[in-house]
């Protein structure tokens, strides 16, 4: 798998927490709900959010390693 494809895995894969998450919110609100948001949820955002531009900056490491070695991808 790409760089790319593992990026755009990451984003589908916070997209459909978010989905889920929202249900459960809608049905779970409580000081425990609450702590588990700010302790999972949040903590996860973070990290992914921190995560896309080294995965950025990797893509664009291994395409110019391609190119110099002429490999056409």
């Amino acid at each position: 798998m790409s760089v790319e494809g593992a990026r755009m895995r990451m984003l589908g894969a916070m997209k459909d927490l978010h989905v889920k998450w929202g249900e459960a919110e809608s049905l779970w609100r409580d000081a425990t709900a609450e702590a588990f948001r700010r302790r999972y949820i949040e903590s996860l955002e973070d990290a992914v959010r921190s995560a896309m531009p080294a995965l950025e900056k990797m893509a664009d490491s291994l395409a110019r390693m391609r190119a110099d070695c002429g490999d056409p991808r």
